[in-house]
């Protein structure tokens, strides 16, 4: 079933096997899948198994993004962020490249950029040093949430991101999806 482009905004989550985790999963960590619905029509969700696909707009982009705010916002409970790899920057326009060189973009920006141009590099920040850790990329609106197995459970921390929007726990064949 497909949905129209009129459902509801939606949270989706999921917990990633750890057969499936592979290198995502740091020691002692679990892997959450979290992902905003509808779904821009996509062969890899679809080849996931996932159904709920709409046209999405301006609201649907902004609640999104607020999703991405809260989940940084959680993770920086268990520390400070540290980017793994290199950060992205701005370019300034040709004109100015003798006088200035790019500014490194803020983190939310880091995150956000691969998850619309999967031309670009995947984002992969860890927080604190309990395995916490947010990766995103490959151009889907996904977030890979590494969370310590000790402390708040994973339909937790998902409930306490949601805000006002419904969570739905959804399983899905994680091969199609999984950061390459």
């Amino acid at each position: 079933m497909t949905a129209s482009s009129s459902t509801a905004f939606q949270i989706h989550w999921s917990l990633v096997p750890l057969e499936d985790a592979g290198a995502l999963a740091s020691p002692g960590c679990r892997v959450l899948a979290i992902w905003p619905a509808p779904v821009n029509h996509d062969a890899c969700f679809t080849e996931a198994g996932f159904t709920l696909f709409g046209d999405n707009n301006e609201a649907w982009d902004q609640a999104a993004e607020e999703i991405l705010r809260r989940v940084i916002e959680n993770l920086s409970r268990f520390g400070a962020a540290k980017q793994i790899g290199k950060p992205l920057r701005d370019n300034p326009p040709w004109y100015l490249r003798l006088f200035r060189t790019g500014h490194e973009l803020p983190l939310q920006q880091q995150a956000l950029w691969p998850m619309h141009w999967d031309s670009l590099p995947a984002f992969h920040a860890r927080f604190g040093e309990s395995g916490a850790a947010l990766r995103t990329g490959n151009g889907h609106f996904l977030l890979w949430v590494s969370l310590p197995e000790a402390g708040l459970g994973a339909s937790e921390f998902v409930r306490d991101i949601a805000g006002p929007w419904p969570v739905v726990e959804t399983k899905l064949r994680w091969a199609a999806l999984l950061p390459g």
